[in-house]
């Protein structure tokens, strides 16, 4: 019987030294987290509808000097929910191909650290990411999530990659409906 503890011991072990490197790599990252409070934030209109299951949805598009800015709601579905953006995330004129890639958060926050969102469980909070300013002549976009090599990657992330957050957007439909206030400065 001990010869059988002993050797199911032996083959576990490999596995609780790979569960405990995620748990010090997801330790790290929400250690160098920068934490955003009630305060920080800033809420999507009660009529934006509140998703757990699709979480990511488009908000508006607007421009600012030389970049375009471009709004998400994220629903938050917990009191302190970390919440990251591909490095990689770039919007495609559909239209001539033409592709504009994110320069990072709109404000303060790198994306080479998680966000904390704390306090806003049920809630949509509106997140801006700044791109190269697009054209005015661009009428329909589609914004693509390939991912990307130095993205922050929690364990508890999802596991399925959305390669496309929108699709076929109209961007006059999104232009100028809605400028954030300066909550992240």
């Amino acid at each position: 019987m001990n010869i059988r503890v002993f050797f199911i011991t032996l083959l576990l072990l490999p596995l609780s030294v790979a569960a405990q490197k995620f748990t010090e790599y997801d330790r790290k990252v929400f250690n160098e987290g920068q934490i955003l409070t009630r305060a920080d934030v800033e809420f999507a209109p009660e009529e934006i509808r509140w998703d757990p299951i699709n979480p990511i949805k488009l908000y508006s598009i607007h421009d600012e000097g030389d970049e375009t800015i471009v709004t998400f709601s994220h629903s938050i579905y917990s009191d302190s929910q970390w919440v990251t953006y591909s490095k990689g995330i770039y919007i495609e004129d559909d239209k001539n191909g033409d592709i504009y890639k994110v320069r990072g958060y709109d404000g303060k926050y790198t994306m080479d650290r998680l966000l904390i969102v704390k306090g806003c469980k049920g809630k949509n909070v509106l997140v801006p990411l700044r791109f190269p300013k697009m054209k005015r002549k661009v009428k329909s976009i589609t914004i693509h999530s390939p991912g990307h090599k130095d993205d922050i990657k929690p364990s508890n992330r999802r596991k399925e990659i959305c390669t496309v957050i929108a699709s076929k957007v109209k961007v006059k439909e999104y232009r100028n409906r809605y400028q954030p206030r300066e909550v992240y400065e």
